[in-house]
């Protein structure tokens, strides 16, 4: 699990840092206006080719460029119902605290749990390898955090059960 774990951050890795050359290129529509190409679509021309990166059926990237935006969104696996809440409230989480991270897109590309947005400004403010190495570890803390919220969860649950059979029991 580990091992497939690392070549899926690798394959994300380089795939990001080959995507994330971007440049600035304002609105060929509206002048002197600047937008991320790839949320806008308005020229078809400067959008690249979109890529899905798959760890298994659940687990997947997609990875959207065009000349000056790079969109990434990603699903975490959710095989328990527990999963799926955890992971719903941990995406309200986020996207309300949104504009403390500059990538970070309030709401997900329809079908995926989370979702980055970054431009060129983002490249020109940080360091390309600060982004990617922020969006790696933001994906590999996501399931060890959900996995941690279930565990203290179904201890909590053990802890009440235990106390709602010893109340019955005397």
């Amino acid at each position: 699990m580990a091992q497939t774990l690392s070549a899926y951050l690798t394959v994300i890795r380089d795939t990001l840092n080959s995507a994330l050359d971007l440049r600035c290129f304002p609105s060929q529509v509206v002048e002197k206006q600047y937008r991320p190409m790839v949320e806008v679509k308005e020229s078809p021309e400067l959008l690249l080719n979109t890529l899905e990166i798959a760890r298994s059926d659940q687990e997947k990237c997609l990875i959207e460029s065009s000349i000056n935006s790079v969109r990434l969104s990603f699903t975490i696996k959710k095989p328990k119902e527990i999963e799926k809440l955890l992971t719903h409230l941990f995406e309200r989480f986020i996207s309300l605290r949104a504009d403390k991270f500059a990538v970070i897109r309030r709401k997900p590309v329809e079908g995926y749990d989370f979702g980055f947005l970054v431009t060129d400004k983002h490249i020109e403010q940080m360091h390309k390898e600060h982004i990617i190495n922020f969006i790696l570890t933001f994906i590999m803390d996501i399931e060890r955090e959900i996995t941690e919220m279930k565990i203290a969860i179904n201890t909590q649950m053990r802890i009440a059960t235990s106390f709602f059979i010893n109340s019955i029991s005397k």
